[in-house]
């Protein structure tokens, strides 16, 4: 686009994204980041039990719940955090894929979280 001076050239702005889509995308980067630290003190939790205890100590059998079970749904998490943040936006209010995609991903945490608190039962 050019003025009405020959030589001048009008900037593009790229248009902002709706606020509606910002807000979903900050809340699913926050609910990403927050995984780590949540699953640490789950983690925690998770070892002052008393069964945590006899199983550290005595090598005694712990949870049931076999290891694949816990990458399934971290991948499930990862895979929603990533399509979450990357999908584009539509022209008034965030995709539907987005949105399922961040409640998939908050789902999808609190089932890993859970299973790392009950770890030691």
């Amino acid at each position: 686009m050019f003025n009405e001076h020959p030589g001048w050239v009008t900037p593009v702005v790229p248009p902002k994204a709706p606020t509606a889509a910002r807000r979903l995308r900050t809340r699913a980067l926050w609910a990403g980041l927050l995984l780590v630290p949540a699953t640490v003190v789950a983690g925690l939790l998770a070892l002052s039990t008393e069964n945590a205890g006899r199983c550290v100590a005595y090598g005694s059998p712990c949870g049931s719940t076999p290891g694949w079970f816990y990458l399934v749904t971290f991948a499930i998490t990862a895979v929603a955090w990533i399509h979450a943040l990357c999908t584009p936006d539509g022209p008034a209010e965030p995709a539907t894929s987005r949105k399922a995609a961040f409640w998939t991903l908050v789902g999808a945490e609190s089932v890993f979280l859970l299973l790392v608190v009950t770890s030691f039962e």
